[in-house]
């Protein structure tokens, strides 16, 4: 018998003399560009919010706490006194017929861009770094439930019989509670909210759920040929989990972080806008930004604005990037361009 067993070519080993791994993430990186062009210009504005978000003081003009000389200063993205730098009336201010405080125009400086809020901090520098507790919660949390969703949806998926029952009764269990009320009440019950609570939280919640669409994958491939070779070629369960079945359900977890990704970033702001999320002057959120905007929206409607433009560019990118990646990575979808190309 001239045959031996590593003769058997199984999909998702590492053997052979394929391109490596950078390479082959280059090429997809290019199909992206090629065929998903929405898609591709999503990442590079999620790309640059990484960055933005690793140095947030080399973008930043002024430090997110300091007074940058002005309360409710305009916005200035052009020329002064034209639409894009327009100046301010600050009324005067006369009691019983006796002026208190005169008239005065403020003039659009392009120190602040995006003007100033109500304790005069510069709003863009506090945009900026906001994008930090957005990228630490988003990336952290989304990084938790794929771990959660790969170890439990492989492992019950795999497995099957009494252990799939046990633990799916178990996911069921974590999923009957109200995530709205979990995300409401949870933090302060243990000590108020801060980041790295919040991750575990929301990676949590994610993880559970999302182990549900890991585990109808693995389901469908645990019966194909290359399984069973394995297991004859006497490759450990553990082996044939990591070797064999995660390189074949990488397209939907990728997809599934990166949409739950939005999500995380949502309900991060959707915490910091009720006062649940986190709150400190040194480390500005996008939702307590937000909700600062909302009790002057009437006077100074442009600081609710520009936060809640930072929300929506960053998960409209985000959902943007997940249709992309799904479309190339199903292979019932991968001929689609979709609605934007």
């Amino acid at each position: 018998m001239a045959s031996s067993a590593r003769s058997i070519d199984i999909p998702g080993s590492r053997g052979g003399s394929g391109p490596t791994l950078a390479a082959r993430a280059l090429k997809f990186v290019v199909t992206l560009a090629r065929r998903k062009t929405m898609g591709f210009i999503c990442l590079l504005v999620l790309l640059f919010m990484l960055v933005v978000a690793a140095f947030p003081g080399t973008f930043a003009t002024y430090d997110p706490g300091a007074d940058a000389g002005g309360r409710y200063k305009k916005y200035c993205l052009g020329p002064s006194g034209t639409f894009l730098c327009p100046d301010k009336v600050e009324p005067g201010i006369t009691i019983a017929g006796r002026v208190i405080t005169e008239a005065s125009v403020l003039k659009g400086d392009h120190s602040t861009p995006l003007g100033t809020d109500q304790l005069g901090r510069d709003t863009y520098s506090r945009i900026v770094w906001g994008a930090r507790v957005a990228v630490q919660v988003g990336f952290g949390a989304v990084l938790l439930s794929s771990l959660i969703s790969l170890t439990i949806g492989v492992s019950s998926g795999y497995f099957g019989g009494r252990y799939d029952m046990v633990l799916q009764r178990f996911v069921d269990a974590m999923m009957s509670f109200p995530p709205l009320v979990v995300l409401l009440a949870l933090p302060n019950m243990i000590g108020g909210p801060s980041v790295p609570k919040l991750i575990g939280i929301l990676g949590v919640l994610g993880g559970v759920g999302g182990s549900r669409v890991i585990r109808s994958s693995v389901i469908g491939l645990r019966s194909l040929q290359y399984v069973d070779a394995a297991k004859t070629i006497g490759a450990t369960d553990v082996r044939i989990m990591v070797r064999h079945l995660l390189p074949n359900i990488f397209g939907p977890l990728m997809v599934q972080a990166t949409i739950g990704l939005g999500a995380t970033i949502l309900a991060e702001a959707g915490l910091s806008f009720l006062g649940l999320g986190v709150q400190s002057n040194s480390h500005p959120t996008w939702g307590y930004m937000l909700n600062l905007g909302r009790a002057v929206a009437v006077e100074e409607p442009w600081q609710a604005i520009w936060p809640g433009l930072a929300i929506a560019i960053v998960v409209f990118s985000i959902n943007m990037l997940g249709d992309a990646l799904r479309d190339l990575l199903d292979p019932r979808l991968r001929g689609a361009r979709g609605n934007f190309g």
